[in-house]
């Protein structure tokens, strides 16, 4: 069985196209849980609407979020996705398969694209997957956080995600997670909401990601008081 795991804030305008997609897939062998920080919107009453096990979490981010939904969940296998990004239709059949193929493999990410994208947005995409790719590859894990999973009983070993970090916590539990066997990319899409780079600005959303990650990559930290995870609505 699989569980998959949505954090959310305010995320009712954009969750009920996700929850769609799930009741979609050729695999069905799974669940859905919404870990809600308290949203002020209709949230709760969307993820219910569609069959999924809301969970209450405190409004400590995502990684505080994705934790508790784990600690709620039945399956053997964690897949969590953002409530703003599109699974393709064979997404938890594919990552069934690879893990039941694959004894080595411990846990993985995905392609992602961006939905109703210009050609400037999909070259960055494009490159940022080739980047996620060959770093994986090479041995040093990379998750850009959209859609990603893993075997339940390693997330456990690995006591789930550092909620100290302010950014890159994906790229830490995938980095951590070599100690246990293979970090993988899945070569199925799924596809995201570009409200960030639209709102926020491309140079300062790439500035963002990109300087956070290199921060951490050299000390193992993103502060909270250096950098802070601003929601987009």
């Amino acid at each position: 069985m699989i569980s998959l795991i949505t954090p959310t804030l305010n995320e009712g305008e954009y969750l009920g196209k996700l929850l769609r997609a799930l009741k979609a897939q050729d695999h069905k062998d799974f669940e859905v849980i919404v870990s809600d920080s308290y949203s002020d919107d209709d949230t709760q009453d969307v993820a219910k609407k569609y069959g999924a096990r809301v969970v209450v979490s405190e409004r400590k981010g995502p990684a505080h979020g994705r934790n508790e939904g784990a600690k709620a969940a039945k399956g053997d296998i964690l897949v969590f996705i953002d409530a703003d990004t599109t699974p393709s239709p064979n997404l938890l059949s594919s990552v069934d398969r690879a893990l039941k193929t694959r004894e080595k493999v411990i846990g993985g990410t995905c392609q992602f694209y961006p939905a109703e994208g210009k050609i400037y947005d999909w070259f960055i995409y494009m490159m940022t997957n080739a980047a996620a790719r060959v770093l994986i590859k090479s041995g040093t894990p990379q998750d850009p956080g959209y859609c990603f999973f893993y075997r339940k009983e390693v997330f456990k070993k690995l006591h789930g995600f550092r909620e100290d970090l302010a950014l890159n916590e994906t790229h830490d539990l995938a980095i951590r997670s070599k100690a246990y066997g293979k970090f993988m990319y899945l070569k199925v899409p799924v596809f995201t909401s570009l409200r960030r780079w639209r709102k926020a600005g491309y140079l300062s959303t790439l500035k963002m990601y990109l300087g956070s990650t290199i921060y951490y990559m050299r000390t193992g930290q993103t502060p909270s008081d250096k950098y802070k995870f601003v929601p987009v609505r």
